[in-house]
């Protein structure tokens, strides 16, 4: 099969699919090794068997409602390759704007602790540790299916980044974020963490029953937050801000209906100077607050 060949079957498989000529470049770059500049100054080249077969199949299964990011087995992140497939959630460019506000509220030269809840593939923890090099970034996430990718995108994209297996909604869980006490002090105190960060699961009953056809393929684990979405915000705002050093930033990911509930529940919970953040849309993508005083 050659390059013209291969091209024509590919638009043939994914004719229903909506952004099919991104997918069919993405699928011929990263399963085949054929560039844009290939298909125009080459067409005639042959292809091998199995070059032509993989690129055919991951249409056949993206045609099928399989996303795209499963299929080639990465995704980019803040201009950063990060390995995704089934059980992990995929990296999304919404989230971009939660490191952007993060890091501008931080500032580069921040050193102090920083704490990912609900990591998933890493995308956050690991970009956060690679743009702010003089902090401590820890990584908390619960899912068996998942924490294989946090391991491998942190090693992967050198990260200095600690990872916990473990569930966020547990309150025992804190007790790994505290420093071994003295004679003086036996139960000793916490981390230095100054910024809870988190894109916890946050869809409703509503958005679960309407999801994508491609989004049913990511965990429902990654995605569920509740009735009403909230239900992680309401546990890590009251429970998570005890690691909190005073004048501490908790910056959630949220739904682009949900800001005022997150506002509300930052404020609920002792939290000060509660911000917002539009992503790319225009739409509230990022709310966060400051703890003043524990």
């Amino acid at each position: 099969m050659t390059i013209q060949e291969l091209n024509s079957r590919l638009d043939s498989i994914l004719k229903d699919v909506p952004d099919k000529e991104f997918d069919k470049i993405c699928l011929m770059e990263d399963l085949c090794g054929i560039t844009r500049e290939m298909l125009a100054t080459h067409p005639e080249k042959e292809l091998t068997e199995a070059a032509a077969n993989s690129a055919v199949k991951g249409a056949r299964r993206r045609a099928a409602g399989y996303p795209l990011q499963y299929i080639l087995g990465s995704w980019e992140f803040y201009g950063r390759r990060f390995k995704v497939g089934d059980g992990v959630l995929i990296p999304r460019p919404d989230t971009e704007t939660l490191i952007d506000e993060t890091v501008s509220r931080l500032g580069k030269d921040f050193h102090g602790g920083i704490l990912d809840l609900c990591s998933g593939s890493g995308c956050i923890a690991v970009t956060l540790a690679k743009e702010l090099e003089e902090s401590s970034v820890y990584a908390v996430e619960l899912s068996s299916e998942a924490f294989p990718y946090l391991v491998e995108n942190v090693r992967a994209n050198g990260a200095d980044v600690k990872l916990l297996k473990g569930d966020v909604m547990n309150g025992s869980l804190l007790e790994n974020f505290r420093i071994s006490g003295s004679a003086q002090d036996e139960d000793g105190e916490y981390l230095d963490i100054g910024c809870i960060v988190s894109n916890p699961p946050y869809l409703t009953d509503k958005e679960m029953d309407k999801l994508q056809k491609e989004v049913t393929f990511e965990p429902e684990l990654a995605l569920y937050g509740g009735s009403d979405g909230l239900k992680f915000y309401r546990v890590i705002a009251c429970l998570w801000k005890e690691l909190l050093a005073k004048d501490g930033l908790m910056i959630f990911e949220t739904g682009t209906e949900q800001a005022e509930d997150v506002k509300k529940i930052l404020s609920d919970s002792g939290f000060t100077d509660i911000f917002t953040a539009n992503d790319a849309t225009g739409g509230v993508r990022v709310v966060g607050g400051y703890l003043k005083d524990q």
